[in-house]
């Protein structure tokens, strides 16, 4: 009976631990909630009697985050962006090397340039997109997004930035030209409830989601 107890009091503790980190990002932009889901673990008794053995506690079965569309919410940066669809935005490491960088994701569109001109997150992890070739192509490997670089070598010349629903970026120069500074990445796993929850809304992928797939946006089913 102590043993069936305890099962309960860790599979309640589990949820509270679920609930808790709920409510402490309740307000993080591209966070979604989850929820534990529990099953009874039955009686593995050879002389029980199927419908009649009494079960032997709980157990936390699964969590699971809501992975529905969220709400948007304007604001005063031209930076920030929202993601109508599936996908999630591509980060690197701050101080990753490119081409070697341990990738995280997130629904969190709230985006900010560095002292280096790379669009990055809160906390300075570069956001990764793709070359805009000729003719508005859209191609090549993933890299940091930097717009001091599309800008001649210094933020100064940047004028203005607009980001469209592709997720091309074009930047407006003190010259009146404008050029492109690159399309943000997006990713689709196999199986988004694998990801792992690092902190607040940022996601790692894990063996249970799958690697994954870096398109442009509005591609392949991406938002």
């Amino acid at each position: 009976m102590m043993k069936t107890s305890l099962t309960g009091v860790l599979a309640a503790s589990r949820d509270m631990s679920v609930i808790s980190n709920n409510l402490a990002n309740a307000k993080t932009a591209g966070f979604k909630r989850s929820i534990a889901q529990f099953a009874e673990i039955r009686s593995t008794s050879e002389g029980a009697r199927s419908g009649v053995e009494a079960g032997s506690g709980a157990l936390t079965q699964d969590i699971r985050r809501n992975n529905t569309q969220g709400g948007f919410t304007n604001t005063e940066s031209a930076l920030d962006v929202a993601i109508s669809g599936s996908g999630y935005l591509v980060f690197g490491e701050a101080n990753g090397v490119p081409g070697e960088m341990d990738m995280s994701f997130s629904r969190a569109g709230k985006l900010t340039l560095n002292k280096d001109g790379a669009i990055v997150d809160s906390a300075g992890n570069p956001l990764l997109g793709f070359p805009v070739l000729t003719g508005n192509m859209i191609g090549g490997q993933p890299a940091p997004i930097n717009l001091s670089a599309a800008a001649g070598g210094s933020a100064a010349n940047i004028q203005g930035v607009s980001i469209n629903d592709k997720g091309v970026i074009n930047i407006t120069l003190a010259n009146g030209r404008s050029v492109q500074g690159g399309a943000i990445a997006l990713a689709k796993f196999r199986n988004d409830d694998g990801l792992k929850n690092v902190t607040g809304a940022r996601l790692k992928a894990s063996d249970a989601s799958g690697p994954a797939e870096l398109v442009p946006a509005g591609q392949n089913g991406m938002g």
